[in-house]
């Protein structure tokens, strides 16, 4: 049975909520392993700075960290899988079609055992949430650009897209440089004759020219802006997922 659209939108909402609640997780285990941990208000620097290190090497650190790396794990997951989703439905309804027979999941092994290569698979794929942006546009065909509805859907999926700007122009922003003893400070390599300044930059740092690396300062409110691009990719899935949801309803 292929289902209706209400019902397509209500699973979908089911899969927001299954997100929502994996949010909560992360955060529940970070005050959970903060808790367990020296505290450093009560604390001299030093002495805090010394049971800090005797606490990362006990069992129950070991124990709360993987607690918190399967949090934060599991909750990428279920925003990867929530955004192929909405992004799924909208194009179909956008296209006229019916929904899908299913919409896209997580996967880990029966009884939420999640197994330590998963974990460091996700995490180095990022769960594949970066092919999983939608570009804004198949809202425009399921009413007017004026439509409040429409709009909150496509700056949803223009924060998205910014946010895979600030994970993939992270890189552009470094440069080899000579530096002079203070915070960052120093002159840039000299660029290598015969090159543009961007190919320039590339080769000094792969050459390892200078003796260090940095952001180049005239770029820093540029990098503030792509680390916070960059990191909110996940809660933009769960805003993206809620506008299509709220439109889809709209329209059903």
């Amino acid at each position: 049975m292929w289902g209706s659209w209400p019902t397509a939108t209500e699973r979908l909402a089911h899969q927001l909520g299954q997100a929502q609640a994996a949010d909560r997780r992360v955060t529940e285990a970070k005050k959970a392993s903060a808790r367990q941990g020296p505290n450093s208000a009560d604390l001299e620097p030093a002495e805090y700075r010394r049971q800090q290190r005797a606490y990362v090497q006990t069992p129950e650190y070991q124990a709360a960290d993987r607690e918190l790396l399967a949090a934060v794990v599991l909750s990428k997951a279920h925003d990867a899988a929530l955004l192929r989703s909405a992004r799924k439905l909208l194009a179909r309804r956008a296209d006229g079609r019916r929904p899908p027979r299913r919409l896209p999941q997580l996967r880990i092994l029966p009884g939420g055992h999640v197994p330590q290569w998963w974990m460091n698979t996700l995490n180095t794929t990022y769960a594949g949430i970066w092919r999983a942006i939608p570009t804004p546009g198949p809202e425009l065909r399921l009413g007017s650009p004026d439509d409040p509805l429409i709009q909150e859907v496509a700056a949803q999926a223009r924060l998205l897209q910014a946010s895979r700007v600030g994970y993939r122009g992270r890189a552009g922003l470094y440069e080899a440089y000579h530096p002079d003893g203070t915070v960052e400070g120093g002159e840039p390599v000299d660029p290598v004759r015969g090159l543009g300044p961007e190919m320039s930059r590339h080769a000094n740092l792969l050459l390892g020219r200078g003796t260090g690396i940095r952001i180049s300062p005239a770029r820093t409110e540029e990098a503030r802006q792509m680390h916070t691009d960059y990191f909110a990719v996940w809660d933009r899935s769960r805003a993206y997922a809620a506008a299509v949801i709220t439109l889809l309803h709209a329209r059903s």
